[in-house]
């Protein structure tokens, strides 16, 4: 096996290679380089330099090591990088491939060059590791390549409300601290001016705003600088985030963008932002409510705003869910941030435990099951929790175990019926679930028949009204099931549906100069006949 040596061209000027990087490129027969075109290449002959085309660095990594497994021991697999070889994408592939491959990795060593990053640091006039400084290749603000079957479509796609684009997940930089992105490129075309030739292209600066925008304020300041061959300064250019694109030159090798810090209050995209601010509300000097506030005052707010964000949803009202979510997420943030000053657990736990349960519990997605149908999939869900739960030494008893206790009444029966039919407790036909709902009704009509002559009913029919009410709610509830209907959202709806109607039959009333409550019953329904056409409400 032979040897991979990764050599450092610096940033351009051939001057400035290292004695030992130039005796290389002088002794080696044939060299792959991702930038045949740098000047620190021009002197050699044209046929000694193999431009190495590849879809990404992973790909040029593991092209690398397949020549040096072909190699006999003490034979050279070189490849010139620019800058510092350490700084490339290439090296941090082949160290990668070489701690989780299956097979001994060839072994590898720099010769080292100027390095690209320390000439833009010099030429910004800030330090390496300046309040910890990122540095990032300007490709980490692309969305990863998805690993997904392209032919299965998105939820997007499903709903029909738009194509799929990924997400950028995770986020490559943190905003409280400086960044340096270094713009190198990819050119198809052959390179130019040392430009990099490997397929992929990386992001134009257009999508480098995109990206940032996601979590810095469109005015935050960048600075672009670019090198000359000698690695000094040649031009630099201040502006606005929401600016970049326009008139600056695009990305190139010798290219970078320095992002300034933002200050922790100003980091409001980011959901460690977040966090910051509520540990500083409920922290020494912060708001005497929230530091009034335990964990069972805030059940209440909870509730409200889970009913609120129902709301949103309700009226597909998209500008209200943003700000409903933020008060759901606010009041997570605000009892992690209450539990990790008792000691019990932080929002790191919060995030560990449903992350880990979203991947444990869908093997057909991050493993290897596969599964046919939705009715599988929930079927492995009950089992994964029956497992997960007789790890705790909770095993459950019963199928129907499971349903909160405080759960409203419609959604608990919803989540019964559910369990018991995967548990086989079900109707084979949909004629048997009505059959049911009939029945249930004809029983509540006779416990009716048994005392409506009285002023009210006694304690016993009391009980047997209640009891038999119940049982045809139960049996609706069912019912929506079989109809693949939402029972809560139905009757959500309805309420809302009243609510517009009755509102219009009272607006009716007063541009009538009517007092509603002072009209006929037969006045009643003709105003609520009117507003259900929808006259002078536009609700139809």
């Amino acid at each position: 096996m032979g040897t991979i040596i990764l050599v450092g061209l610096g940033p351009g000027d051939p001057a400035l290679l290292t004695r030992e990087a130039w005796s290389l490129l002088e002794q080696t027969a044939t060299l792959s380089t991702p930038v045949p075109d740098h000047p620190a290449l021009v002197p050699l002959p044209p046929h000694r330099v193999c431009p190495l085309r590849h879809s990404s660095p992973q790909a040029g990594a593991a092209w690398l090591r397949e020549q040096a497994a072909r190699s006999a021991p003490g034979e050279q697999v070189v490849c010139a990088l620019p800058g510092h070889p350490g700084d490339d994408a290439l090296f941090a592939a082949l160290q990668f491939q070489g701690a989780v491959g299956p097979q001994e990795p060839p072994p590898l060593r720099l010769v080292p060059g100027i390095s690209l990053i320390d000439c833009f640091c010099t030429a910004l006039g800030v330090g390496r590791h300046h309040q910890g400084m990122q540095v990032i290749g300007v490709e980490h603000l692309e969305p990863p390549p998805p690993v997904i079957d392209p032919e299965e479509p998105a939820w997007c796609e499903l709903q029909d409300v738009g194509s799929y684009i990924p997400p950028l997940l995770p986020y490559p930089l943190n905003p409280v601290r400086p960044a340096l992105i270094w713009l190198r490129t990819g050119d198809e075309n052959g390179g130019r001016d040392g430009d990099r030739v490997e397929e992929h292209r990386a992001p134009t600066l257009d999508r480098v705003r995109a990206a940032l925008l996601l979590r810095y304020p469109p005015a935050h300041p960048l600075r672009l600088v670019r090198l000359n061959q000698r690695g000094e300064a040649e031009s630099t250019w201040n502006v606005a985030l929401s600016a970049l694109g326009g008139e600056a030159p695009g990305p190139g090798l010798r290219s970078a963008l320095y992002v300034e810090p933002l200050p922790l209050l100003a980091n409001r995209r980011d959901p460690d932002g977040l966090a910051w601010v509520v540990a500083r509300l409920l922290g020494p000097g912060g708001c005497p409510w929230d530091r009034e506030q335990t964990f069972r005052s805030l059940r209440s707010g909870l509730l409200e705003e889970t009913c609120e964000v129902l709301e949103a949803l309700d009226h597909g009202d998209m500008a209200m869910l943003v700000e409903e979510l933020g008060d759901v997420l606010l009041q997570v943030v605000l009892l992690s941030e209450m539990a990790r000053q008792s000691s019990s657990f932080c929002l790191e736990d919060v995030v560990f435990q449903v992350t880990e349960k979203l991947i444990r519990r869908h093997p057909h997605v991050f493993g290897r099951l596969e599964v046919q149908s939705t009715d599988e999939v929930l079927s492995n869900w009950e089992q994964i929790k029956a497992e997960e739960l007789a790890e705790k030494g909770r095993q459950r008893t019963s199928a129907l175990d499971g349903v909160p206790p405080a759960l409203p009444a419609l959604a608990a029966a919803q989540k019964l019926v559910k369990k018991s039919s995967r548990a086989g407790f079900d109707w084979e036909t949909m004629e048997e679930v009505w059959g049911k709902f009939q029945e249930e009704l004809d029983e509540l009509i006779q416990a009716y028949q048994a005392w409506k002559g009285e002023a009210s009913p006694s304690p016993l029919h009391h009980r047997q009204l209640a009891e038999e009410l119940g049982d045809v709610l139960f049996t609706i509830v069912n019912l929506a099931r079989w109809l693949h209907l939402d029972a809560e959202a139905a009757l959500r709806e309805t309420n809302a549906k009243f609510r517009r109607r009755f509102a219009a039959m009272e607006a009716l009333a007063r541009r009538r100069g009517s007092d509603l409550p002072s009209l006929s019953m037969a006045g009643k329904i003709a105003l609520w006949n009117e507003a259900k056409q929808g006259i002078g409400t536009g609700d139809a």
